[in-house]
């Protein structure tokens, strides 16, 4: 029987740590749960554009993301054969150009998953769709024609975008002269085993300080984690959980979070691995989530695909509010804060009945994030069923 056919366009070679490599295979899973044979692909469109994580330093040689594609993508289903790795040198590691332009043919769909990725031979598979996981960041430099990602995102044609409150009256992101589709991050649940043992675990985050510039549109700045995170940096001395944050970015500043009672975890022990990375959110108590202050500035109805995870390990989530209350069901397994207080009072409100909340937080991700309903509905939403 024939099976329908998706090319997504990917990072988790580019950038070889657990988070990222699980937010492409849970698209992979999601998509093979709905009955497409997925080929993956991923393309080098600058030097130093490939993370080393034995030297710590970004590469332009492919050799690193070779390998751990190699490795990562047959155990969910993808051989040699099903993935395609394109250099600075044009060269095409694993199916080999042949094979590649064969599958862009005959493909239902191709999806880039927020790399910002071209090269002409996707315009062998006439439907084109972008999926935006960075809002207010992405639109901004596609209105002021930031160089290669408004290069890349105009030969497509289909516009999605995790910032799902775009066009409501008090989100800011602008449309940059572009129809965007709502569309949530997606999960593979069946990943991820749920309990409820993380009763006696520390609260645990893991974010970037800052990972570039701010922007300004219309006035206004819009920046990074480290400006949101300072709104619960004295949380420590607030709760009787440990608080633990591995934590990354160089100009970070562990020593003054140690001084404030943060346990600083190294990022790339929790992330080298998807096993670690899993053991790390099964250890927890629950997840505070720390959002872009873009992404609570702009009101954007973001929420975190890391955030996903504990939800699908079943811990529950103390979300940073991005205006998430009109467009997803808070308060069991998954509660809103704006500001310190708040984030004391929702750990106050899953410590009185952490199962509960637990078996919220499993729920609500198979509801809404599940990468199968995710996709089902993207597809849909394009007309391309």
């Amino acid at each position: 029987m024939h099976r329908p056919v998706a090319v997504l366009i990917g990072f988790a070679g580019k950038l070889p740590l657990a988070g990222m490599a699980l937010a492409n295979v849970h698209c992979i899973v999601g998509l093979h749960e709905l009955g497409y044979h997925v080929h993956y692909v991923e393309h080098q469109d600058r030097p130093d554009d490939c993370y080393d994580p034995h030297t710590r330093q970004m590469t332009s040689d492919p050799a690193v993301a070779t390998a751990f594609l190699d490795t990562l993508l047959p155990q969910y289903g993808l051989g040699p054969a099903d993935y395609s790795f394109i250099d600075l040198r044009n060269e095409c590691h694993g199916s080999g150009w042949d094979r590649l332009n064969e599958t862009l043919r005959r493909a239902d769909f191709v999806m880039d998953l927020g790399n910002a990725s071209w090269f002409d031979e996707l315009e062998l598979c006439p439907r084109r769709a972008f999926a935006d996981v960075d809002p207010m960041f992405t639109q901004v430099a596609l209105l002021n024609a930031n160089g290669d990602k408004t290069s890349a995102v105009g030969h497509y044609d289909m516009f999605f975008t995790e910032g799902v409150r775009i066009g409501k009256p008090d989100c800011t992101i602008p449309t940059a002269g572009r129809q965007w589709i709502p569309a949530r991050t997606a999960i593979a649940t069946s990943l991820w085993r749920a309990d409820a043992r993380g009763g006696d675990g520390p609260l645990t985050t893991l974010m970037n300080w800052s990972s570039g510039s701010e922007i300004t549109f219309e006035g206004r700045s819009y920046g990074y984690k480290n400006r949101e995170f300072e709104r619960v940096v004295d949380l420590p001395s607030r709760v009787d959980k440990p608080c633990v944050i591995a934590l990354g970015g160089r100009n970070a500043p562990r020593d003054r979070l140690r001084g404030l009672g943060w346990q600083i975890a190294d990022p790339l022990a929790v992330t080298g691995s998807i096993p670690a990375y899993q053991e790390f959110i099964a250890g927890s108590f629950a997840d505070l989530g720390i959002a872009k202050h873009a992404y609570v500035e702009s009101q954007s109805g973001w929420f975190s695909d890391r955030s996903t995870c504990y939800m699908a390990a079943g811990r529950p989530v103390l979300h940073q509010n991005t205006g998430l209350a009109d467009c997803l069901p808070v308060g069991e397994g998954v509660l809103l804060f704006n500001d310190a207080d708040e984030a004391v009072e929702a750990l106050r409100e899953v410590e009185l009945d952490y199962e509960r909340h637990s078996r919220a937080a499993r729920a609500l991700a198979e509801e809404h994030f599940e990468a199968s309903k995710v996709f089902r509905g993207m597809i849909e939403a394009a007309g391309w069923s």
